[in-house]
């Protein structure tokens, strides 16, 4: 066994009980990695990388502290810098998860949040397209402003396709603001020689990146596509969302 994964949400919310796990983990010895909020200070981030923490994942969702208030995230932008910077100074590495499309979503604001992504530098990032699941609040409420257009979250090879459009920002122009977020954030000179340097010497890295860059520019030719054609005329099958049709009021 090489590392330990700890799939929970809210693995750090509570200071005193990831204290007292961290203390638990230190004497054991061995690699772990989790789910994160931001909400750790100086002290608890400290302790857990004591205690044998190497990769959180955290989602930012965005740099606008409107939107942030919008989905009630309970964190602000300040609070992300913060963790990032302590994360960094106690060698964890962070994977940041970004979200275009949340309520109050602008062309500025995705810039926005672009821009605060590249100021966090995370070794790693994934952009995802807002989806309103059925029975969620985000979902009553889009369906109830007519913002729900489509009736699908993916395509069948499981790439995330917008099912929300706002009057002054389309799915288009959505998913541009993915494909945009992605060159603008990996194809820095830094963010370049940081990925292929740890490839350089090991084979079995190679080997991943090299897999893992073909299936990344593939997506990218598919969702320049998909945005210059503002999704008409997709030839890919769709998945749809159960309780969606009925729910969107765009029959």
């Amino acid at each position: 066994m090489k590392e330990i994964f700890f799939d929970d949400d809210t693995f750090n919310i509570r200071k005193d009980r990831v204290l007292e796990l961290s203390a638990k983990l230190k004497p054991l010895k061995f690699r772990w990695s989790s789910t994160a909020r931001v909400h750790s200070d100086e002290e608890t981030v400290k302790a857990m990388a004591e205690a044998g923490a190497r990769l959180f994942i955290v989602g930012f969702e965005s740099g606008d502290a409107q939107i942030l208030k919008n989905i009630k995230k309970g964190a602000t932008v300040e609070m992300a810098r913060n963790f990032r910077k302590h994360c960094r100074k106690y060698h964890i590495k962070v994977h940041g998860d970004f979200i275009i499309g949340l309520p109050g979503e602008t062309k500025e604001t995705i810039q926005k949040t672009i821009d605060f992504a590249k100021e966090l530098d995370c070794e790693t990032i994934q952009v995802s397209l807002a989806h309103a699941m059925p029975g969620t609040e985000l979902h009553d409420t889009m369906a109830a402003q007519g913002f729900l257009k489509v009736e699908a979250l993916a395509d069948s090879s499981g790439h995330q396709l917008p099912h929300i459009e706002y009057p002054h920002l389309s799915k288009a122009q959505m998913m541009d603001g993915v494909n945009r977020f992605y060159d603008e954030y990996y194809f820095r000179p830094r963010v370049v020689w940081r990925i292929v340097k740890d490839a350089l010497w090991d084979s079995h890295e190679r080997k991943r990146l090299y897999s893992e860059a073909t299936e990344f520019l593939k997506l990218r030719a598919e969702r320049l596509k998909w945005a210059r054609k503002g999704g008409e005329d997709y030839n890919k099958p769709m998945v749809s969302v159960p309780g969606a049709s009925s729910a969107s009021g765009n029959d």
